[in-house]
């Protein structure tokens, strides 16, 4: 699991403790629930990534775009690590969070909505790096395209659609997506394919 101090990523581990999975988490902190191994370093971190994907069956990639740090390649970085360390360890199946609605012809743009300005577009930006990166990755990825994440309660429902958005589908909480994502390991439908999701 990276990404496990964002808001769906903590849920993720969360989420896959009671589906009684084991839980290898990897960042810059220590901190996380009993039963969960934590390997912190850095995302260019060549060793500390091998030792977290090393014997693991999937990697959860669950980094929330930060419209509030300007520019960057931090998300689409991250990743690109990530899928190589994938490739030297032999594990392939990657679940991915992205946010929807990506496209530019789709403004006044998503990120103004979500972080205001050129910040969000640079974030947003970012994070269409991060998706080609996958998809140039040779994983068996999916990528998981939420809408307007929120904290409310989790409906434990969703709709999902190919491509960028869910036809009138404004918004999703980070619980139910991390309840999506989760379900997507076993799922191979998705495999090599890029899904919206919303309520």
């Amino acid at each position: 699991m990276v990404g496990a101090h964002s808001g769906v990523g903590a849920l993720l581990v969360s989420g896959a403790l009671a589906r009684g999975h084991g839980v290898t988490v990897f960042g810059p902190t220590a901190a996380e629930p009993p039963g969960v191994r934590v390997v912190t370093g850095a995302a260019i971190d060549v060793y500390a990534l091998t030792a977290a994907v090393a014997g693991r069956d999937a990697v959860l990639y669950a980094v929330e775009p930060d419209g509030r740090r300007a520019g960057g390649d931090s998300v689409a970085q991250g990743v690109r690590a990530v899928t190589q360390t994938m490739r030297d360890q032999v594990v392939h199946r990657l679940v991915c969070l992205s946010v929807g609605d990506l496209r530019p012809d789709r403004r006044p743009g998503l990120a103004a909505r979500l972080f205001g300005g050129a910040r969000g577009e640079q974030a947003l930006a970012d994070m269409r790096r991060m998706e080609v990166a996958v998809r140039q990755s040779g994983l068996d990825w999916t990528i998981v395209r939420a809408v307007s994440l929120n904290d409310r309660p989790a409906q434990h429902s969703w709709r999902v659609a190919p491509g960028y958005a869910v036809p009138h589908g404004a918004a999703i909480a980070r619980a139910d997506v991390a309840q999506f994502m989760l379900e997507e390991l076993d799922d191979r439908a998705d495999v090599g394919h890029a899904v919206a999701v919303a309520w």
